[in-house]
């Protein structure tokens, strides 16, 4: 899957998540905590999400809410899962 698919379906994911985030003018570079409210329970709701859109399985230590600064680092997650 080329990085942009990716990117579409990860922010698809996000948006059902988080309905109030407009991902058709996000800026992926933003902090998620500051710019777009995402708390740790929020995180864990993206990422049970994205686990279950990708058929892929995080670890309880990669559900902390500081391992991703950005939408970026949650693209980069879930591309590194996802051979």
């Amino acid at each position: 899957m080329d990085k942009e698919t990716l990117k579409s379906k990860v922010l698809k994911v996000v948006s059902d998540v988080l309905p109030e985030i407009d991902v058709d003018n996000i800026d992926m570079s933003a902090e998620l905590t500051k710019k777009y409210g995402i708390n740790s329970v929020s995180v864990i709701q993206i990422i049970v999400a994205l686990e279950q859109e990708f058929g892929i399985l995080y670890e309880d230590s990669e559900l902390a809410l500081g391992l991703y600064y950005d939408m970026n680092d949650l693209v980069d997650s879930v591309a590194a899962k996802v051979k």
